[in-house]
């Protein structure tokens, strides 16, 4: 227990790091904050929960129309695929847990009045924060795999930080001076490598039961789909 706690602070630690990190190229010069209620639909995935429980999203310094933009999202994962396993699934194979998102881009704006558009692109690191397996839907994949009846897996999955890119573009609605109403959509592709052991027992029906080991040491978690966003940008 202790070491499990241990891992995961420094899990936390290392995110931390990374973040203020990115933010620290801002300095004093922060142009703008941003918090939002996400989205995420992944390709072949769950759609993650309609509000993500932490999301400030737009910290970062512009150098007239070009800038670098970073943040940090948290979100509730529903499910998402895997792949690099002895088989295919068409459905996630893990899920639910929460995820944290941090993007770091490079940012083009075109500033009005009324709106200022943002088109950026760049880097992006997601941390799965204790990852669980749908168990459901991996029996079923290897029901099929085995072409079994019955499978019962009974294995634990442990992941690294990811690194993949994103971008996507963005629409702030000037409202007020000190605020605008923002509308984001982005497309991100995000590997995590990933370790699966434990076993799994199945058969045919009247036969007899197999038990078989599960030892997966590079398997992936896979997040690629769209990033849908509305959020209130703070203005300086």
């Amino acid at each position: 227990m202790k070491v499990t706690v241990i891992r995961s602070v420094y899990k936390s630690l290392q995110i931390i790091v990374l973040t203020g990190a990115f933010s620290r190229l801002a300095g004093a010069d922060l142009c703008a904050q941003g918090i939002s209620f996400s989205y995420l639909v992944p390709k072949n995935g769950y759609v993650s929960a309609p509000v993500s429980p932490f999301s400030v999203r737009g910290l970062g310094y512009y150098f007239g129309p070009v800038g670098i933009e970073t943040g940090g999202s948290i979100y509730s994962m529903s499910g998402l695929t895997m792949d690099n396993l002895p088989f295919e699934a068409d459905k996630p194979l893990t899920g639910p847990h929460f995820s944290m998102l941090v993007p770091v881009e490079l940012a083009f704006k075109v500033d009005t009045k009324i709106v200022t558009w943002r088109i950026r692109g760049g880097a992006a690191g997601i941390w799965h924060i204790n990852p669980r397996l749908n168990e459901g839907n991996f029996d079923r994949a290897l029901r099929d795999y085995e072409g079994w009846d019955v499978a019962n897996t009974d294995a634990t999955i442990k992941t690294k930080i990811g690194l993949g890119w994103i971008a996507g573009t963005s629409f702030e609605w000037h409202i007020a001076k000190e605020f605008s109403v923002s509308t984001e959509v982005s497309y991100l592709s995000v590997a995590s490598a990933a370790t699966l052991n434990g076993n799994y027992i199945g058969g045919v029906q009247g036969g007899n039961l197999e038990t078989k080991a599960i030892n997966f040491p590079d398997a992936r978690v896979n997040l690629e789909g769209f990033e849908i966003s509305l959020g209130v940008t703070l203005r300086r």
